[in-house]
C-alpha cells in the first residue's frame, strides 16, 4: 500500500507550514468558496471520461457508502468537488463542506486528502488531527490522484468519513478504484490514436524477438516481452527514469527526432536502441515503444544513459557532454528554443553560457536573424545605457556623427543575449522592462520613439530571487525574464570531465596527444573555478609542454596544479599563524594552565591571551 503514515511528524509540519504560507487559517471559514452554475457545469464537462468511469465504480454502491456513513468524492485538478456518492449519516456540518462545488485545493483548506493528493501527486491519507483546520479533524479521508493518458493529473478520488467509523481498508479501495479508473482513461486515449492502436502495440511488443517494451507518458513501463523481462527482470516496477536514466519527456524527444545513434548500456550487455513515439490525435505523447538490439556484449561496464541527444538538434551540437546534468540543460534548452518565451540560464563563468544562448536562436523561429550579445557586467552604467539603446547623433561628448542604433536595434528580428543580467543598473532596469512590455524605446539623447522586435536570453551566476528579496532586482522585471530556466552545471560537478578534455584535444588538432593516467586523475581532481574555459586553456598549456607525448599532471600549469583538491598549494605561514599553533599546543600540554603555558614558551601571560582570541601579536 502505498499511503504514507501520516502520524510522521516530519510529513505532518512540512504539510502544515505548506498551508501557513498559503495564508490558510485553522480557524478558517466553516463554508469553503467554490464554483456554481456555468463554472461547475464547465468542470464536468471536461471530466466525461472520469465520470463515466467512477459512476460505474461508485453508483453501484453509493447506498452501502451512505449507510456506512461514508462519502465518496471526485473532484477535479484544482480541487474543485464536482461529483458524490453516499455520505447520508456524515454529521451536518461536515455534509454542508462536502458538497458539488466546494474546493478543497490545500490553497484554500490546507493539509486535507483531496488537497494534499493534488500537491504530492501521490495517494495520501489524513485521518483527524492531520487535518490543518480545525473544523475538519473529525473527519479521516483517503484520496488518490487520477491521472489520463497523458500523465497529466485530471481528477482526485476522495473517501471520507466520521474519524470515529476509520478503516483503513478503505485507503486499498481507494487506490484500487484509482488505478482502475486511470486503466480506462489509457484505454480511452489509446482508442482516440486509432481504432486496435493499443492491441497491435500489444502484438507487436510479444512478437518481437529482442527486448521490448512499451513506455507510457507517466513513464510507467506498461507492455515488456519475454526476452525485457529476462534481460532486466524488474522492469515492470521500473520508471522510464530508473531504467533508461532519463525522464520520459526526453525519451520523447529522442523517439521524434528519429535518432539511430541512441545507445543503452547495462553492465552486461550494450544495446542499439529504436525507438518509436505513439502519438494522440493532438500529437502529444502517449506512449514510446522502444526496441533494444543487443549488439556488443561488455564486460563489467557501468551502467549509462543513452548517448546524448545532441545530434537531434544539429544547433546545440557545439555543446559538447556526456554528463547527464548538462545533456537535460541541452534537451530544455531546445524545448524552449521552438518557444516565443525568454530564457533565463543561471550557471557560473565559463560554462558556455553564450554557447547554449547561441545554439536556443539558432534553434528558434528567429535563427534567420541576428544574435546580438551584451554583457552587463562588463561596462560602466552610462556606458551600459548607450550601447544598449543606443544614442542619437552627437548625444553625449566622444559620440559618434552617426549616432549607434544599439543592441536594442541591432537585435530587431532575432535574439538578444544578455549576459550577467544581475549586474544591470535599476535605473536600466526599468528601462529594459518598458521594452519588453510594447517593444518601444527611445536612443539617448533623442525623443522620438523606435521600435524593436526581439526574443530575449539572459544568464547570470547570481542568486536573482536573493538579489529581489534585498530589493538589488526588481521583481516584475524578474518575472518577465524568467520564463524558462535552464541551468548548466559547473565543470566540477560533471561526470564527463575527461571525456570533455579528450574530445577537446581531438577537435583541436588531427593528432592530438593522449592523456596520461597521471593527467586523467589531475582533471578528475581539479575543482575547474573557471569551469570550461579554464580546461581549454589548461589543455592548451599543457599540449605545448608535452611536445608531441601523452599530456601528463606535470603539463599543466602549475598555478592550477597549487588549485587542485587533491595537491593543494602551500604559501608561507605567518608568525601569528605559528605562534597560535604554539599556544594552543601549550595550553594542552598544561591542561588548561595559561600562566605555566606562558612560562613554557618564554612569554609574557597577555601574548598567550592575545593568541587564543585570534588577535595579532604586539611584539
Amino acid at each position: 500500500m502505498l499511503i504514507l503514515d501520516e502520524s510522521r511528524a516530519p510529513l505532518l509540519k512540512e504539510r502544515w507550514e505548506r498551508a501557513s504560507r498559503l495564508g490558510v487559517r485553522a480557524d478558517g471559514d466553516a463554508y469553503p468558496q467554490g464554483a456554481s452554475g456555468q463554472d461547475l457545469a464547465v468542470r464536468r464537462d471536461r471530466l466525461g471520461d472520469v465520470f463515466r468511469e467512477e459512476r460505474a465504480l461508485l453508483e453501484p454502491i453509493s447506498e452501502q457508502l451512505g449507510a456506512r456513513g461514508l462519502v465518496a468524492l471526485v473532484a477535479d485538478a484544482d480541487g474543485v468537488i464536482v461529483a458524490t456518492h453516499g455520505g447520508g449519516a456524515l454529521s451536518p456540518a461536515a455534509r454542508v463542506r462536502l458538497v458539488e462545488g466546494a474546493c478543497w485545493s490545500e490553497g484554500a483548506r490546507g493539509t486535507n486528502a483531496i488537497g494534499t493528493a493534488i500537491v504530492e501527486k501521490r495517494a495520501v491519507a489524513v485521518l483527524g488531527g492531520a487535518h490543518f483546520e480545525q473544523r475538519n479533524r473529525g473527519l479521516f479521508c483517503y484520496a488518490t490522484p487520477i491521472c489520463d493518458g497523458y500523465g497529466d493529473l485530471v481528477a482526485v478520488l476522495d473517501v471520507t468519513g466520521d474519524l470515529a467509523l476509520h478503516d483503513p481498508a478503505v485507503g486499498v479501495a481507494v487506490q484500487a478504484a484509482g488505478i482502475a479508473v486511470e486503466r480506462a482513461l489509457r484505454r480511452f486515449a489509446f482508442a482516440r490514436a486509432g481504432a486496435g492502436v493499443l492491441s497491435a502495440i500489444e502484438r507487436l511488443v510479444h512478437r518481437a524477438a529482442s527486448p521490448t517494451l512499451l513506455v507510457e507518458a507517466t513513464g510507467a513501463v506498461r507492455i515488456a516481452n519475454t526476452s525485457a523481462l529476462q534481460a532486466f527482470p524488474a522492469v515492470g516496477a521500473l520508471s522510464c527514469e530508473r531504467l533508461f536514466g532519463l525522464p520520459f519527456t526526453e525519451l520523447d524527444l529522442l523517439a521524434r527526432a528519429g535518432d539511430r545513434n541512441v545507445r543503452f548500456e547495462t553492465r552486461s550487455a550494450a544495446y542499439r536502441v529504436e525507438l518509436e513515439p505513439i502519438l494522440g490525435p493532438s500529437g502529444r505523447a502517449l506512449a514510446v515503444l522502444v526496441h533494444l538490439d543487443a549488439h556488443a556484449p561488455h564486460a563489467e561496464r557501468p551502467a549509462a544513459r543513452p548517448s546524448s541527444p545532441s545530434s537531434s538538434y544539429p544547433a546545440f551540437d557545439a555543446i559538447l557532454a556526456q554528463d547527464a546534468g548538462v545533456v537535460r540543460a541541452k534537451v530544455a534548452a531546445a524545448r524552449f528554443a521552438a518557444t516565443s518565451l525568454p530564457v533565463l540560464l543561471l550557471a557560473e563563468t565559463g560554462t558556455g553560457k553564450e554557447l547554449f544562448a547561441r545554439a536556443i536562436h539558432d534553434a528558434s523561429p528567429r535563427a534567420g536573424g541576428p544574435f546580438v550579445p551584451l554583457n552587463c557586467g562588463s561596462l560602466a552604467p552610462s556606458l551600459l545605457e548607450s550601447e544598449l539603446f543606443g544614442y542619437a547623433p552627437g548625444a553625449f561628448t566622444g559620440a559618434s556623427r552617426a549616432g549607434s542604433e544599439g543592441r536594442l536595434g541591432a537585435a530587431n528580428g532575432g535574439t538578444l543575449f544578455l549576459d550577467e543580467i544581475a549586474e544591470m543598473p535599476e535605473a536600466l532596469q526599468a528601462a529594459l522592462l518598458r521594452v519588453l512590455d510594447d517593444g518601444v524605446y527611445h536612443r539617448v539623447g533623442e525623443s522620438r520613439p523606435r521600435r524593436t522586435d526581439f526574443r530575449l536570453v539572459c544568464a547570470t551566476c547570481r542568486d536573482l530571487p536573493a538579489l529581489v528579496d534585498e530589493r538589488a532586482f526588481r521583481q516584475d522585471l524578474f518575472y518577465r525574464i524568467h520564463g524558462a530556466l535552464v541551468t548548466i552545471p559547473p565543470l566540477r560537478a560533471r561526470t564527463d570531465r575527461v571525456w570533455l578534455a579528450e574530445e577537446l584535444l581531438g577537435r583541436a588538432s588531427d593528432h592530438p596527444p593522449p592523456l596520461a593516467d597521471d593527467g586523467r586523475a589531475w582533471i578528475v581532481e581539479h575543482d575547474w573555478p573557471g569551469n570550461v574555459r579554464e580546461l581549454k586553456s589548461a589543455l592548451t598549456h599543457a599540449v605545448a609542454l608535452a611536445d608531441g607525448h601523452a599530456v601528463g599532471r606535470a603539463d599543466f600549469p602549475r598555478v592550477l596544479l597549487g588549485r587542485s583538491r587533491a595537491a593543494p598549494m602551500e604559501r608561507p605561514r605567518t608568525r601569528d599563524e605559528l605562534m597560535r599553533d604554539a599556544v594552543r599546543e601549550a595550553v594542552h600540554a598544561c591542561n588548561g594552565n595559561l600562566s605555566e603555558a606562558a612560562r613554557r614558551l618564554g612569554v609574557a601571560r597577555s601574548t598567550v591571551y592575545r593568541a587564543m582570541r585570534g588577535e595579532p601579536s604586539r611584539d
